[in-house]
């Protein structure tokens, strides 16, 4: 027999980061990164309000395995606790209450991720935006710029120069925002991102039978669609926890410990800064030193 302990508060919205999550009558719909996931009741088995520094309050699903830890579909943290503890208390409320002789079921299986409806489409799409504009005018009033000055004191040695390198500079610039823009978005990927289980489905041993092989593991995102991924592993090795964006499940796939990302971040801090730091050296050294030579 399925019960609720109180009627839905329906309209009961949180809002922070990893997205706004309002409660409906039969649904939770949340909605972040552009994408909206509608979360059926009977998927959910609580919501949990972790304290930290900020209270969060976590979307948890049931899991049709005996004993298995719920699957996180997204954690929302604000800084008004009286908020996060009014959602989870309204959503727990209206949460079906179930026999213990019922099967559990697959809550990541109910769960479904649409477009959001109401974010504005323009009906003719800009050549570049406005963001890009700005870029491409900055760089070519540089390379004007730098082509200006030697020309004016006839030094055509120094225009060669910064006509070859100004190519490798704007390289430079797209590196470092693209190292940037991925960085970002790894990092924040705990905060929009959903938890689940991926489950080891296969196994290809190395070439030498002392180092570990490649580990296939396989999971299905909140639209039904299977993924699959490899790590290095064993043949035993367990299954593994791994956080992924609703809007991009092939992209970012991987496990959702902290230190991980920790590590990422750091690996690419070590490319994008130095690329940084070069450019700027060399725009420094050819304003100044270069044409003053």
């Amino acid at each position: 027999m399925t019960v609720t302990d109180a009627e839905p508060a329906v309209g009961t919205t949180l809002r922070g980061r990893g997205g706004t999550a309002r409660l409906e009558r039969e649904t939770v719909i949340l909605d972040r990164a552009g994408i909206r996931l509608v979360i059926p009741l009977d998927a959910i088995e609580t919501v949990h309000v972790a304290r930290g520094r900020r209270p969060t309050a976590e979307i948890r699903l049931n899991s049709a395995a005996t004993r298995a830890e719920p699957a996180t579909v997204c954690a929302i943290s604000s800084r008004r606790t009286e908020e996060v503890e009014a959602f989870a208390y309204a959503v727990n409320a209206a949460v079906p209450q179930r026999d213990e002789a019922e099967k559990h079921i697959d809550g990541a299986a109910l769960v479904r991720a649409e477009k959001r409806p109401f974010t504005p489409r323009p009906r003719r799409r800009a050549f570049l935006s406005t963001g890009q504009w700005w870029a491409w005018s900055t760089l070519t009033c540089l390379f004007l710029l730098g082509l200006l000055l030697p020309v004016s004191a006839g030094d055509g040695r120094l225009t060669q120069l910064w006509a070859a390198v100004f190519p490798v500079l704007v390289c430079g610039c797209f590196a470092a925002r693209g190292t940037w823009r991925a960085t970002v978005t790894w990092w924040l990927l705990h905060r929009y991102g959903v938890t689940t289980v991926a489950t080891c489905v296969g196994y290809h041993p190395a070439p030498d039978p002392t180092d570990p092989g490649t580990v296939l593991y396989s999971f299905t995102d909140t639209s039904g669609t299977p993924h699959t991924f490899e790590r290095t592993g064993h043949p035993s090795a367990p299954d593994k926890r791994i956080s992924y964006d609703p809007a991009r499940p092939d992209f970012a796939t991987g496990p959702g410990q902290p230190w991980v990302r920790t590590l990422i971040l750091l690996i690419r801090l070590l490319v994008g800064v130095p690329v940084v730091l070069v450019m700027a050296a060399y725009l420094l050294w050819y304003f100044t030193t270069a044409m003053h030579a």
